[in-house]
């Protein structure tokens, strides 16, 4: 193992993903909270052939550690967390905490790197300090209790919802130090081929896509259309109430006060009015409703509208994101070419 510079004795240690600006953020929040006047170190580490030392320079860590192999690059997914696991552990001897985003990478290293360092480790938390001592909360009892957890083992390695964090009282400034540690570590020999597929979330209370049903649909064949849309969109798909009570789907596709809440990215209701009931469940990011009646409710919730019959829009809105799809596919070949 080469390593360009000496380390830190008091670091915390980020394995963003490309881009994840939140959990760097939090790493800086926590050091705050650790030591306002001389906080520890904030290292965002890159390994090499998965995320390139640029795409997380914009979290502003303090430095970025750009982890490179003797022979080839790291994988990504789960043929190559054996790798990766083993150097990160070698690179997070004097961490005070190590850091992860809470998606399915993230927790098969996050799980791999502490069993490597015989270190603690919780996964889809919350952190907070408490004099001077890392504490990991967690919901319990299905959310009707909280849990916390304190470190004997250190560090600890946790995956956090990046969804949930908040942000540093001084957002940090500056360009990064960058180091490089190469080291000499082999995969996995007994994961050949690992492939990767957008799959729609089952539950729709953690889904991040939903495109939902209501019964303007006028019977249950209406599903076969919001299914269709929700096969090209990659989403969940959902119902308010009186389809449900007519077993026109299954109660667990239910948004609203009796059904699921709902906290997701983009949410395409068709044929729902929108009234409280439902809407009190629903939380988007982007809501994109369709709908015949220019006067319902689900409007005035809406980011983009489209008054019209979900039964001509539905289907042409599925051959356009689809259409869109092969178009982009057929360019990244022919660049790849």
């Amino acid at each position: 193992m080469t390593d360009t510079t000496p380390t830190s004795t008091d670091r915390i240690v980020a394995v963003p993903d490309a881009e994840d600006v939140a959990l760097l953020n939090e790493a800086h929040r926590l050091a705050e909270a650790l030591d306002e006047a001389n906080p520890p170190t904030v290292v965002a580490v890159a390994f090499d052939g998965v995320v390139a030392p640029d795409a997380i320079a914009a979290g502003d860590p303090d430095e970025i550690l750009h982890v490179t192999r003797e022979a080839g690059t790291f994988a990504p997914g789960a043929a190559g967390i054996e790798a990766r696991s083993r150097a990160l552990a070698e690179a997070t001897t004097d961490a005070r905490a190590v850091l992860l985003p809470d998606t399915a990478d993230g927790t098969d290293l996050a799980a791999a790197t502490a069993r490597r360092r015989r270190s603690a480790c919780v996964t889809d938390c919350l952190l907070r300090v408490r004099d001077d001592e890392l504490l990991a909360g967690r919901p319990a009892y299905g959310g009707r209790a909280y849990a916390e957890f304190s470190f004997e083992r250190l560090p600890p390695v946790v995956t956090l919802n990046t969804e949930a964090l908040g942000t540093p009282d001084e957002p940090p400034t500056g360009v990064p130090s960058e180091r490089t540690l190469e080291v000499s570590v082999g995969d996995d020999d007994r994961i050949r081929h690992v492939e990767t597929f957008d799959v729609p979330e089952d539950d729709l209370s953690k889904a991040r896509r939903i495109v939902a049903g209501g019964f303007g649909l006028g019977g249950p064949d209406g599903f076969d259309l919001i299914e269709e849309l929700a096969d090209a969109v990659g989403a969940a798909v959902g119902a308010s109430r009186p389809p449900s009570d007519e077993g026109w789907v299954a109660y667990d596709r239910q948004i609203g006060v009796t059904g699921k809440e709902i906290d997701a990215q983009l949410y395409v209701p068709c044929a729902i009015s929108g009234d409280s009931y439902h809407m009190r469940s629903v939380n988007a990011d982007h809501l994109i409703p369709i709908n015949t009646d220019p006067n319902a409710r689900i409007f005035n919730f809406a980011d983009l509208g489209i008054v019209g019959d979900a039964y001509e829009y539905g289907p042409a809105i599925a051959d356009a994101i689809r259409r869109a799809k092969r178009d982009a596919d057929g360019a990244t070949e022919e660049v790849a070419e």
